[in-house]
């Protein structure tokens, strides 16, 4: 009664006068110590009953250490237990077999829990579904074949099995044996779970069909914020953030309160589009919500208004936000640098290092943008030095890209290629491309035609290495250099991709 109302120590003072104690009675406290997360306490009374050897453990002492075992990374003391479970006569015993399966799995420890599985002459659906949910966590490249074992065995699936299935072939983006376990689903009838329709949107979506996506959707009986959530944050995904408003419009329309995840997906939509309108919207919204929000929301937020071009509304949302975490300082330096305020971007840089916020690779990226945006060169090359230098944080591509652009719009193309030319790995596309086009820019065309080609040679399928080329040489009225590109570029079956952008009107 004690334990089960939380008082542990009045639970385990009145076990202690007792003056005898059986197996039920050992077994009620251990248990009641690991559902009040005494975990190590429940363990110590399981140690404390073997030494004393007066009373033997039964099935559900047992199965109680186990799960304390799992919730305390206590590996060695789960295969000690398991040991003394098989000289005890119940190696047989199912329930403690899914428990040390389920002890193992947490642990990490796949292969000692196949070898467990393997050996196990009577599994149920337990098994199958600790031994998948395992894979999910630790290899869930391997859950394809699971699966198909499991149903050459005949097993028949349960919620959990579709829940987990489909979870990992969505991490997989496995479409086709998605579609399988579709099938099976409506055979099952376990389609109507709303864990299980959340995973199955999640497969289609993650596979890039939201016409499937919303199809599953739609035909789910129940729906929880998790699934709207994830319907609009997939519309988002798949490039329709115009579909993902409409998706949280219909959500409160059927009363359904929107949840962090599902705000800050929707202001990501607003950020797409630049709908300002509809974004301060959802800011009133996020004020509403209160304390019931966290940073991820507030940082979405400063991201929109920044989209925007609102600075001075992102400069207030910043200052009204409670907690600020590298990515909120990453996001102001952003929109300081993308809305023409290059050395405030700088100087929001060094007042994030004030407060004691350690930057980030893309944090550096950010600050390296906003050289480019204010051609401040020498604080260009002092960033990059002092990534490494002071943070440790080695330059990756995006790095270097904004150094090429940097040094390349202010006309130091040699200084750009020696820099490309030291790179500690091969650079790629991007790098190449940003060079191309200061080469562009300055009409050098021995560099710009050596960027071209070291660019096709890692992408020869994107257009724009061949568009910027071609408005070179029509820029130096080179027009045989046009027209051989054009033929270039029908033979490599490359299409110009057409324009398009998102934009509130009105």
């Amino acid at each position: 009664m004690y334990v089960k109302s939380g008082d542990v120590l009045g639970g385990l003072k009145v076990f202690e006068e007792m003056p005898q104690k059986n197996v039920v009675s050992w077994s009620a406290v251990i248990a009641g110590f690991i559902q009040n997360g005494y975990v190590q306490g429940a363990l110590s009374l399981f140690a404390r009953m073997h030494s004393e050897g007066a009373t033997k453990p039964n099935e559900f002492t047992l199965v109680s250490a186990l799960q304390a075992c799992s919730l305390a990374e206590c590996v060695t003391q789960a295969h000690q237990i398991y040991a003394l479970i098989v000289k005890s006569g119940f190696g047989s015993n199912i329930f403690l077999v899914n428990a040390f399966l389920t002890s193992l799995v947490r642990h990490g420890k796949l292969t000692e829990a196949l070898e467990v599985f393997q050996s196990c002459q009577e599994k149920d659906i337990v098994s199958w579904n600790t031994m998948m949910g395992g894979y999910l966590q630790y290899s869930f490249k391997d859950i394809p074949g699971f699966w198909y074992h499991m149903n050459y065995k005949g097993v028949e699936p349960d919620n959990f099995s579709f829940t987990t299935i489909l979870t990992g072939l969505a991490a997989l983006s496995h479409l086709q044996l998605g579609t399988q376990v579709h099938g099976q689903l409506i055979k099952s009838g376990y389609g109507d779970e709303i864990c299980v329709g959340n995973s199955l949107v999640d497969m289609y979506l993650k596979n890039q069909k939201l016409a499937e996506g919303f199809k599953a959707f739609d035909e789910m009986p129940q729906r929880d914020v998790c699934s709207w959530s994830q319907m609009a944050a997939g519309c988002l995904q798949c490039g329709e953030p115009r579909r993902a408003l409409e998706v949280v419009t219909q959500m409160r329309k059927v009363g359904v309160k929107p949840n962090r995840f599902t705000l800050a997906t929707a202001l990501n939509a607003c950020a797409n589009m630049a709908s300002l309108e509809v974004g301060k919207q959802l800011h009133g919204l996020r004020i509403k919500l209160g304390d019931d929000i966290d940073v991820c929301v507030d940082n979405a937020l400063l991201d929109m208004y920044a989209k925007c071009g609102c600075m001075d509304n992102v400069c207030l949302a910043f200052q009204t936000m409670k907690d600020h975490t590298v990515i909120s300082w990453t996001t102001l330096i952003m929109a300081c640098a993308q809305n023409g305020q290059a050395k405030e971007a700088l100087e929001m840089f060094d007042e994030m290092r004030k407060t004691g916020v350690e930057p980030n690779s893309v944090t550096f990226i950010c600050v390296l943008y906003a050289c480019c945006q204010g051609r401040l060169i020498d604080e260009g090359w002092k960033y990059f030095s002092s990534m490494t230098k002071d943070y440790g944080i080695s330059a990756g591509e995006d790095h270097y890209v904004c150094m090429v652009n940097l040094l390349g719009r202010a006309g130091h193309i040699k200084e750009a290629m020696d820099l490309i030319l030291k790179m500690p790995f091969e650079p790629g596309a991007p790098v190449w491309q940003t060079l191309l086009c200061a080469c562009q820019i300055h009409g050098d065309v021995e560099i710009g035609k050596l960027a071209a080609k070291r660019a096709m040679e890692q992408d020869k399928k994107d257009p724009s290495t061949y568009v910027v080329l071609s408005n070179m040489f029509a820029g130096l009225s080179n027009w045989d250099g046009v027209w051989n590109l054009r033929e270039l570029m029908e033979l490599r079956d490359v299409k110009k991709k057409s324009g398009s952008s998102w934009i509130e009107i009105g």
